[in-house]
């Protein structure tokens, strides 16, 4: 093999790709990036830890045809170390090794057989679902879910997103158990059946990541019975789903809050900071009192002392104390981006939602409170 590539390009397809390669395999092809040639001028990287795998297409002069594996943390230092504009790779006679060459500097890196590296997407297969929708809105739902998904292992299933695709409106939820996130977007979709799969908090952080490198405005989204794999045009991410049955989460969304509360979204958010400060760190917790027309915001450490801060808002109902753990209220704030958030409380013990105020409603964050001490 040998092959000429931009250096910009070289380097993006290794940054694009060496997260997926296992850090700690046991077989150790799998901390190997695989370079193929796949057309007089298109040379393909590849990487996988066998529960995620990447492909990624980029342009290059392809001198003969060939494949190669290479040490992804080895040849990415390599890469941001070489000053020239142009690099070469090219195989060695009677040797799996391979020459880099840039300017007046050389690498000879030891390499594995591209034979042994193992062939994981099926970019080519009838069986997919697929869906395709807007990058960027994409992105965002994700972003506006995934922080509430548990950390626990033990909770399997509720260490993904719950995605659920039906009459072309696409649904993506996660709860801890303490909080619940959803959102919902419409889409098209041409299959009759619902669709209802579990893809893993690991999986669509690095579609985040890829999606901030890669410039398409579309992402396709193709859905097998124990796989996802997400499609740029250059660019194909597979993924494992997680196996089993989501909570029924719907039945935990209150059809109607009779007390409905308005605050300025960034006001509330740096109300809450500063209350922070004096925040028992062992319980994160932080009491709300709604009275007419303001909030009052509420800590205290015994050992450290006292705070509070007031907060002007629309409310019309009797004084209500409340507590939440104040963590996740922020993550609910930041994750939206209105002017004015609305919190839909029915009493100081049951769910409360919080919500962007907008027409369409598509995005809560529901939030379980702590009882008042």
């Amino acid at each position: 093999m040998e092959i000429v590539l931009n250096k910009e390009d070289f380097s993006n397809g290794i940054k694009v790709v060496e997260k997926i390669t296992a850090q700690k395999a046991i077989q150790p092809i799998l901390s190997n990036i695989l370079i193929e040639t796949i057309s007089s001028d298109r040379v393909r990287f590849c990487a996988t830890d066998l529960n995620l795998a990447i492909n990624y297409k980029i342009q290059g002069e392809v001198i003969a045809d060939g494949a190669i594996t290479i040490g992804a943390k080895k040849i990415s230092e390599i890469v941001s170390r070489i000053s020239s504009s142009q690099v070469t790779l090219k195989t060695q006679e009677d040797s799996e090794n391979i020459k880099i060459k840039s300017g007046k500097t050389e690498f000879d890196m030891i390499s594995m057989g591209a034979n042994e590296f193992p062939k994981v997407i099926e970019e080519n297969n009838d069986d997919f679902k697929t869906i395709v929708l807007n990058k960027h809105d994409f992105s965002k739902a994700i972003k506006q879910v995934i922080f509430a998904v548990s950390t626990q292992e033990t909770q399997t299933v509720l260490t993904g997103v719950c995605f659920t695709l039906q009459n072309n409106i696409l649904e993506l939820a996660a709860t801890d158990g303490n909080r619940l996130t959803r959102v919902q977007n419409e889409v098209e979709f041409d299959k009759e059946e619902a669709l209802n799969f579990i893809v893993p908090a690991k999986t669509l952080q690095e579609v985040q990541r890829i999606s901030s490198i890669i410039e398409d405005e579309n992402i396709t989204i193709k859905v097998q019975k124990n796989k996802i794999l997400f499609e740029f045009k250059n660019l194909s991410f597979q993924s494992r789903l997680i196996d089993g049955i989501y909570p029924k989460y719907q039945q935990l969304i209150p059809a109607e809050n009779d007390k409905k509360i308005v605050a300025d979204r960034v006001e509330l958010i740096n109300s809450i900071e500063r209350v922070s400060v004096m925040v028992n760190d062992r319980t994160n917790v932080m009491r709300f009192n709604f009275s007419q027309d303001q909030l009052e915001i509420m800590a205290d450490t015994p050992e450290a002392g006292r705070s509070k801060d007031y907060v002007d808002i629309e409310y019309g109902w009797d004084n209500m104390l409340t507590a939440f753990n104040y963590k996740y209220v922020l993550d609910a704030l930041k994750n939206m981006d209105s002017k004015n958030v609305e919190i839909e409380i029915s009493d100081v013990l049951a769910a409360s939602i919080f919500k962007p105020q907008q027409e369409t409603g598509n995005y809560i964050c529901l939030i379980m409170p702590v009882k008042v001490q």
